[in-house]
């Protein structure tokens, strides 16, 4: 019912416009930069008739009437500019506008996830995005995206294996393989890989990083039930040089280094990092709380732009990881005994190609081809008893992805067509123990979708979508035929005034099944069976969110900014494991619904050089069942996240973060403390150098000094469920290198 409800919106959005009798043509300006401003306001004063800036700045007001008319022309964050002209217009065919920024006007965010290219304020889906937060992450964490991503409310970084310390992410309370991993709108191959995505990502080349919460298939297909994020890396726009290192407590030595340059039409950037971490053992009870590791990554771009309307680009990326973790006398090489026997033991390796082309036809018409190649390698080898018994598991993921997009604009409208192929293929190794049969996995997707944008007034705008997947998988045991998934979705935004606005919106998603869950991570693969895709059914959902946002400046020092959001997500033959026996272990549907609802609210408030923040979630997630509903595990019902900033430009950088999570479900049914983190950051700029300090979870809140990790079958860490930090408190300082 949901589907058709969401497909006649769709079509209704598709109704046209009236003409009117005098047009004009706008072009609008930052008064400082002369960039041009998207998403700026044009209104007929004393009437509804306006119109919004597309992504060049341009905009045609029409059905204007003949005689003298005054024109409004705003955009958040800068002053209000007002002039009366006489119509017909004559003076000019375009009338040039420079709009003068507030003192402590925010910078335009123009968000790519939606391919529309809009800035936030203007797109009907809700995003959320990071910039300045990227920075102070990287301080605190230069050598992967975990602390970065936890900016956003709603969000959560889980520890899948206390020993690795492998993680995912995970969006208003839903597993981990419900959000889709980006990367500058080429998915980061999750799989095999999902585990390991975050960890192997600095952030040091990152520019922004963009969250849509919620069913986003139509946007970027299966397996984006509970929403995307989408890492976006910086542009060979300016010379750049940046060195970073760091030295933390617990054992982390990382050299990063970003470069970028621009030489006529053609460009560069690369970004190469090293970490070597040594094993830490936080609580001294002979077992690693973080893994020996080392991890290299290599990832250069180049960039050639043959026109102003042309942009072509290569990349590539190289990764390799070695990780150990287990008891502490076998990761310093060690033999093995009848007392000391575990270790956990995974190398991994990456390589990525990227290519994409970008070009303007004519002044509204736009050509996008992206492609990419992906070879992921991955082995775990833990050694679980004292006997020698061992989990091996190994393979290789080759995934490709392809996408052509056509997009149109015009006066009112954005429409966006594209095609989409994306293949995902599993080859199990055999280490000596592979079982028969072997658990290879073969998936391929073939897309079509077209999203429209659709600005109907001033006051609101409706952004539709419709995509259809044609899915089909295949596995050791049988294949499906092959099926289709239709995917509507619809978005509104209202703008009462130009402090308040409202979006709502829903859609529909699907995530075709894999062995790859975060489940079987603990168990090292050991014993999950393949899938039978023949009997098995496809995870579906559909989800639903509003939010109603109030934003207003206050002088020119101070900006405030309060956002009220609310969620339901359904998800209909959800996937869970069943375990037969320890050497046979299934992923099968659940005949009951799982549900996330909840909410989000979020204050930021900017007075002159402090920013302060405070997000507060709640999540509501189980299994409804018919006699009594079954929470959701390490899911806080009560998530409260905020920080607080002071930043003197080119001197100091203070912030000051916080974390409380209300206690957790295990799957014993027991429920976990309380928790509540705080940390502190200081930078302090001195010409071309920037000295850092980190002092993170002051409050030394450990899962091991409220219980032993220690867990059955074997007394290891192997099986226990992470629902505090592992490491405890921490330091971190070092050095950043600005040339």
């Amino acid at each position: 019912m949901i589907k058709y409800f969401l497909a006649g919106l769709i079509f209704i959005s598709q109704i046209g416009l009236g003409l009117g009798q005098n047009s004009l043509k706008i072009n609008i300006k930052d008064g400082n930069s002369q960039e041009p401003l998207t998403g700026a306001t044009i209104l007929l004063k004393g009437t509804n008739n306006g119109t919004v800036t597309d992504i060049d700045g341009m905009a045609q007001l029409t059905n204007i009437p003949n005689g003298k008319q005054i024109i409004q022309v705003s955009f958040i964050g800068y002053q209000t500019l007002e002039d009366t002209l006489i119509f017909p217009f004559t003076e000019a065919e375009i009338w040039e506008i420079s709009l003068v920024p507030l003192a402590e006007e925010l910078d335009g965010v123009v968000i790519e996830s939606t391919r529309a290219n809009r800035s936030i304020e203007s797109i009907p889906t809700r995003v959320e995005a990071l910039t300045d937060e990227i920075d102070e992450a990287a301080s605190m964490e230069p050598s992967r995206i975990s602390h970065l991503i936890t900016h956003s409310t709603g969000v959560q970084v889980q520890t899948t294996s206390a020993t690795s310390n492998g993680a995912v992410v995970r969006i208003q309370g839903l597993n981990g393989r419900y959000t889709k991993l980006l990367k500058d709108g080429f998915p980061m191959y999750g799989g095999f890989s999902g585990s390991l995505d975050i960890l192997q990502i600095p952030p040091l080349d990152l520019r922004q990083v963009e969250f849509i919460k919620g069913s986003s298939s139509t946007l970027h297909g299966g397996g984006a039930i509970g929403g995307i994020v989408n890492l976006l890396t910086k542009k060979a726009e300016k010379n750049e040089t940046l060195l970073h290192l760091n030295r933390s407590s617990v054992g982390s030595n990382d050299f990063n280094f970003f470069a970028s340059r621009r030489f006529g039409k053609f460009g560069f950037t690369n970004l190469a990092s090293y970490q070597l971490h040594e094993a830490y053992d936080a609580d001294d009870d002979g077992f690693s709380d973080l893994p020996k590791a080392s991890k290299f990554n290599f990832n250069p771009k180049l960039f050639y732009y043959p026109s102003e309307r042309t942009t072509i680009y290569l990349g590539g990326m190289i990764s390799k990881e070695f990780r150990d973790g287990g008891d502490m006398k076998l990761i310093k090489n060690q033999e093995p005994t009848i007392d000391h026997f575990y270790k956990d033991a995974q190398v991994s390796s990456r390589y990525t190609t990227q290519f994409q082309f970008d070009t303007r036809i004519g002044d509204n018409q736009k050509l996008l081809f992206k492609n990419s190649l992906s070879f992921f390698d991955r082995t775990i080898d833990i050694r679980q008893n004292s006997v020698g018994d061992r989990a091996l598991f190994s393979g290789e993921q080759v995934s490709s992805f392809s996408e052509l997009t056509y997009s149109y604009f015009s006066q009112k409208h954005e429409l966006i067509l594209g095609l989409n192929y994306v293949t995902d293929k599993f080859t199990e190794k055999d280490l000596g123990t592979a079982p028969t049969p072997r658990r290879n996995q073969n998936q391929k997707t073939a897309s079509i979708f077209i999203n429209h944008v659709w600005e109907m007034t001033p006051f609101l705008n409706i952004e539709s979508g419709l995509r259809t997947d044609w899915n089909k998988n295949t596995s050791s045991l049988g294949e499906d035929e092959g099926r289709f998934y239709v995917l509507p979705r619809i978005s509104a935004l209202v703008r009462y005034s130009e402090k308040w606005t409202t979006r709502f919106g829903g859609g529909l998603g699907y995530r075709p099944l894999t062995i790859f869950n975060e489940e079987a991570e603990p168990f090292g693969f050991q014993g999950i069976q393949p899938i039978d895709y023949l009997n098995q059914k496809t995870e579906q959902s559909y989800g639903l969110n509003a939010d109603i946002n109030y934003r207003s400046q206050f002088g020119d020092k101070i900006l405030l900014t309060v956002n009220q959001m609310f969620f339901y997500n359904q998800i209909q033959h959800p996937v869970m494991l069943q375990v037969i026996s320890p050497t046979e272990l299934h992923f099968i549907n659940n005949s009951d619904n799982l549900i996330s609802q909840g909410f989000e609210t979020q204050i930021k408030l900017t007075f002159g050089a402090f920013t302060w923040f405070l997000g507060y979630t709640y999540t509501d997630s189980f299994l409804k069942k018919s006699s009594e509903n079954q929470s959701l595990i390490l899911t806080p019902e009560h998530s409260i996240k905020g920080d607080l900033l002071f930043v003197q430009d080119r001197k100091w950088r203070i912030g000051w973060d916080y974390e409380y999570k209300s206690s957790q479900r295990l799957s014993n049914g027991s429920k976990t403390r309380d928790l509540f983190t705080t940390g502190v950051v200081i930078e302090r700029t001195l010409d071309n150098f920037v000295l850092f300090f980190n002092a993170e979870n002051i409050t030394d809140v450990r899962q091991s000094r409220y219980e032993s990790l220690l867990s059955l079958p074997n007394n290891t860490p192997q099986f226990t469920e992470v629902y505090a930090p592992l490491d405890g408190r921490f330091f971190n300082f070092g050095l950043k290198i600005i040339l």
